[in-house]
C-alpha cells in the first residue's frame, strides 16, 4: 500500500487560497486548495520535466470560451 503524501504547507496556505480566490472568480465550480496545488505541481512538471507523464487523479477543470 502506498503511504500518503501530506506536505506542511500552512506557511503558503494564504497564497494558495488567493490563487484559489482569482481563479474562482469566473468559476462555475468552485477549486479547492488541493486542486490547485496539484494544477501547479503538473503545470511546473510539464515546463521542467516533459517527458515525464503526469497521472492526474484530480478534478478536471477547463476554461470555456463564451
Amino acid at each position: 500500500m502506498q503511504q500518503t503524501f501530506r506536505p506542511d504547507l500552512t506557511d503558503y496556505r494564504i497564497y494558495v487560497e488567493l490563487l484559489v480566490d482569482e481563479l474562482n472568480k469566473e468559476a462555475l465550480f468552485k477549486m479547492n486548495l488541493t486542486d490547485v496545488v496539484k494544477i501547479l505541481i503538473e503545470q511546473k512538471m510539464a515546463e521542467r520535466l516533459p517527458d515525464v507523464v503526469v497521472n492526474k487523479k484530480r478534478t478536471v477543470y477547463q476554461i470555456l470560451e463564451f
